[in-house]
């Protein structure tokens, strides 16, 4: 009688080989599918995020610099009258800032070095040489509207208690209306019944008078200044830095507001008719031999951002900025956004 074949127990050297290389060819195939979607995800979350900080560059430098200059309802042609004190150390900027920041509420740096700004680059000489920086001045609306018409021209200012301005003592405040624009240094900032009174005493100011009896229609607004420029964070990278000049550098003074951004170049142009209208005739760097600040009417300006990963590209990837085409030493994305800021507080 014939006996049952037993039963398969094991493969044979050559199945198992044949199967472990199967094995491979599918881990392999898995393995490569799977590092190619990751690094499909890395390239679109790091473009994603490249676009995202460059509209967010543009948009702060546009909304702060569309500012400058701003004297509230009081037009461009009419001239504040100042009666800070020039000796008087209180103020907040200082005398020569603020004067400076009046007559010129914009001012250009072009090709700064990395310590351009005690303030601004820190101890660590941080600021990324090469880059363009502005800085402008203008009057930060707040809410501070008269509640009534003064009685005299050397009355104390009331406004309504309400409001965002945060006024303190030696604060330099400009009291406005379509006609007419004062200057002066806050000698009290108080607050009660609704109402806060700010006086103007000659103690810090050259005297108590302002230049006329403001009514109801007038605002009291608050001096700003600041400036943008590039600085590399703690972790080395180039960002967007915004410095208030109207306080001490701290911890949180510069601060930084775009990470990313490795270049900032500035051109401002001028509008040289002899009748102006508000249209720039020419585009230049600051600095450049005949122009005038007080003559711009726009600025120009271009940002080059990167990626926050580096390893996205295949090999380095070329970009051109500023005229010239740049080969970086890395494998990061860039992008170059720019955009042409009216100035509109200097448009007719």
């Amino acid at each position: 009688m014939k006996q049952p074949k037993s039963p398969q127990t094991g493969f044979t050297l050559i199945e198992l080989m044949i199967a472990m290389l199967l094995g491979a060819f599918l881990t392999g195939g898995i393995m490569q599918i799977f590092l190619g979607s990751r690094q499909t995800y890395r390239m679109q979350e790091n473009l994603s995020r490249l676009q995202e900080n460059g509209r967010f560059a543009m948009d702060f430098i546009t909304r702060d610099n569309r500012m400058m200059g701003f004297q509230g309802c009081a037009s461009r042609s009419t001239i504040p009258n100042i009666i800070i004190d020039p000796k008087n150390p209180n103020p907040n900027p200082a005398p020569a800032t603020l004067a400076a920041g009046l007559s010129t509420p914009l001012v250009g740096s072009d090709n700064v070095t990395n310590n351009w700004s005690a303030s601004a680059c820190g101890a660590s000489n941080a600021c990324v040489a090469g880059t363009d920086a502005v800085t402008y001045h203008f009057g930060g609306s707040c809410g501070g509207y008269l509640t009534g018409n003064m009685g005299t021209n050397n009355a104390n200012i009331q406004i309504p208690a309400a409001n965002s301005c945060n006024i303190n003592m030696y604060d330099v405040l400009m009291l406005s209306d379509c006609s007419a624009a004062d200057i002066f240094i806050a000698t009290s900032a108080s607050s009660g019944s609704g109402v806060q009174t700010i006086a103007h005493a000659n103690n810090q100011n050259t005297t108590n008078n302002l230049s006329k009896l403001y009514g109801s229609d007038a605002e009291v607004l608050v001096f700003r200044t600041y400036s943008f420029f590039i600085r590399n964070n703690t972790g080395g990278e180039p960002a967007l830095w915004r410095l208030d000049n109207s306080k001490p550098a701290s911890s949180t003074n510069p601060i930084e507001l775009v990470e990313g951004v490795e270049n900032m170049q500035i051109l401002y142009g001028a509008d040289t008719d002899v009748t102006p209208d508000g249209t720039a005739n020419y585009y230049v760097p600051a600095g450049t031999v005949g122009l005038s600040m007080n003559q711009v009417v726009s600025i120009r300006v271009s940002v080059v951002v990167r990626s926050m990963n580096d390893g996205l590209a295949a090999q380095p990837v070329a970009y051109t900025y500023n005229g010239a085409t740049v080969t970086p030493t890395d494998r990061r994305i860039r992008r170059v956004f720019t955009s042409t800021i009216a100035l509109r507080n200097r448009l007719p």
